[in-house]
């Protein structure tokens, strides 16, 4: 009988153990669902905000590119160029309205140029964006990205142009600004709670909705 009571009390240590980790295990399982998925919508949102930008860019290249063909003088030359360009991509579905690009000058002739201008229209195409939450999407999505930045940096060193920083809102550019702003929603709908909040986040998210609000640390800059 003693026997029995000491052996219960030897074990009483690893039994602790065994419920602790278990405990633990089951926390962290959750925590770490909760974190990757607000990480998965962080990136995700990256990353489309990036391919909206560069369809921008390539739509207004594209436009400026058919405007320098409308506006040189008709000849046999000039008609064939017109037509390659008309199928190489649809203007109907491509290109903006000619008032957006008035004021812009046009872009020179060049075959390379609209070859990599299709080749950018093709791979930021919102149309054939897969949306799926899968690995093989996830991976078709980066090589996009991946291939599309090259071309467009390609594009903007033929026509001497640079990536100006006044083209990417600066919150769209930090990461931590789209977090910011995606947990307080989350929040605000009861999804994730208040402790997934507690890190210090970024003070300018508001500018996101509204880019004349300024920070209250930008304005306390200003007084310094």
């Amino acid at each position: 009988m003693e026997k029995n009571i000491l052996d219960s009390l030897l074990d009483l240590e690893q039994e602790f153990y065994q419920e602790g980790y278990n405990l633990g295990a089951t926390d962290g399982a959750q925590a770490g669902y909760t974190e990757g998925s607000v990480f998965a919508v962080e990136k995700g949102f990256e990353k489309f905000v990036e391919l909206g930008r560069l369809y921008g860019k390539a739509l207004v290249w594209a436009q400026r590119l058919a405007d320098s063909d409308s506006s040189r003088n008709s000849s046999q030359e000039s008609d064939k160029t017109d037509t390659r360009k008309s199928q190489q991509y649809n203007e109907d579905d491509l290109l903006l309205e000619p008032f957006v690009c008035k004021e812009m000058l046009p872009l020179p002739a060049s075959s390379r140029l609209a070859k990599n201008l299709e080749i950018l229209l093709e791979l930021v195409d919102p149309a054939s964006l897969p949306m799926e939450n899968t690995e093989e999407a996830v991976t078709d999505v980066d090589e996009r990205l991946k291939g599309a930045t090259i071309k467009a940096k390609l594009i903007q060193r033929a026509l001497g142009e640079r990536e100006d920083a006044s083209d990417i809102h600066p919150d769209v550019k930090d990461a931590q600004v789209a977090g910011s702003i995606i947990l307080l929603m989350l929040q605000r709908c009861g999804v994730f709670p208040s402790s997934t909040m507690d890190r210090p986040r970024h003070p300018t998210w508001l500018s996101v909705f509204n880019p004349g609000m300024r920070s209250s640390s930008e304005v306390a800059n200003d007084d310094g």
